[in-house]
């Protein structure tokens, strides 16, 4: 083993440096998947409330193609 003037094992050093880069590598691609989810969640929420809205507009504009008497404003035709 080499062991500098200190008392250190370089050999034994290195190897914790490695491992510890390694983890720091496996935590840094988790916490990305998290992010990914996290964001393909709030898109996928996005796209499900602009489904909702839309069909809640053709229904309103069902209901007054239905009921022409009123406009979009609730107040009858003059």
């Amino acid at each position: 083993m080499a062991k500098d003037e200190h008392g250190i094992d370089l050999e034994e050093d290195t190897e914790l440096d490695v491992q510890s880069d390694d983890a720091d590598d496996e935590e840094e691609a988790e916490a990305e998947a998290e992010q990914q989810e996290a964001q393909e969640a709030a898109e996928e929420a996005d796209r499900e409330e602009d489904i909702e809205q839309k069909s809640t507009d053709r229904e309103t504009d069902a209901q007054e193609q239905e009921n022409i008497d009123n406009h979009r404003d609730e107040e009858p035709f003059q």
